[in-house]
């Protein structure tokens, strides 16, 4: 690579990182903002979603890996939000933080174990249901958006488990090796890559073959002949819950 493409490819690298560091500011001066009565609620959120999707398109552009995975999960804590809180305003700070190191690691060459700061973050956002005990259980779903997505987290989070949504397999197999969730729980039918295709993805691959993964499926008679045995099958209906507690009992979660 010449002189002139080097200049060029760090200057890049420099826009790059300076734009992440004005989103970030952007994002907590926004909640900075609603806490001090000056900006609506509604207008907050909306500056915030902005900012988000604005950093997960850089980071995903520059390769910054760990911070691409941050902004994914960022992203999916407030989904389902429709109003901000003093607890989500705490939350959107924390995870501002932790993208920031995230950059940190990346402006100094330092790897991150992203998987572990996964841990610490707030659970997902935007789903009020009660008085309910965190486990340190986290449970990545890949299912497509919908009134059915939303039922399943619902009572997943009612159980005390930590949520991770994924809207498509193709977008699973690139966050799972670095999110390392405990437990994958993936729909049968979805575009691109099947449920089916992506259990057997993980359990071909030497860097995801160890996390447990079971499959959704309605019908209660289908037989699943490409299904590794190691996946077990949940049927959607009024036991779901305990259904996947037996489930992760089975893999050894529980």
């Amino acid at each position: 690579m010449s002189t002139l493409d080097n200049n060029l490819v760090e200057e890049l690298r420099t826009e790059a990182i300076d734009t992440v560091e004005d989103r970030l500011h952007n994002l907590n001066e926004a909640v900075t903002e609603f806490q001090a009565g000056r900006v609506q609620g509604e207008h907050a959120l909306a500056t915030i979603r902005l900012e988000a999707h604005s950093l997960k398109t850089v980071a995903a552009s520059f390769e910054m890996k760990a911070l691409k995975v941050m902004c994914h999960r960022f992203e999916d804590y407030f989904f389902n939000m429709s109003e901000l809180t003093p607890e989500s305003c705490r939350d959107i700070h924390f995870y501002a933080d932790r993208m920031a190191e995230c950059l940190d690691a990346f402006i100094n060459g330092r790897d991150i174990d992203i998987s572990q700061m996964m841990r610490k973050l707030p659970n997902k956002g935007g789903f009020n249901v009660g008085d309910v005990t965190v486990t340190d259980i986290e449970v990545m779903l890949v299912m497509e958006p919908g009134t059915a997505t939303k039922i399943v987290t619902r009572e997943l989070l009612e159980c005390g488990y930590r949520m991770i949504n994924v809207a498509s397999t193709m977008d699973a197999i690139q966050l799972i090796p670095s999110m390392r969730p405990d437990a994958v729980i993936v729909s049968r039918v979805m575009p691109e890559l099947s449920g089916i295709d992506l259990a057997c993805a993980l359990k071909a691959m030497p860097t995801t073959r160890d996390i447990p993964v079971a499959l959704i499926a309605t019908s209660q008679k289908e037989k699943f002949k490409d299904l590794p045995e190691s996946v077990p099958v949940l049927r959607k209906g009024a036991n779901f819950a305990d259904d996947v507690a037996d489930v992760f009992v089975e893999l050894g979660i529980l």
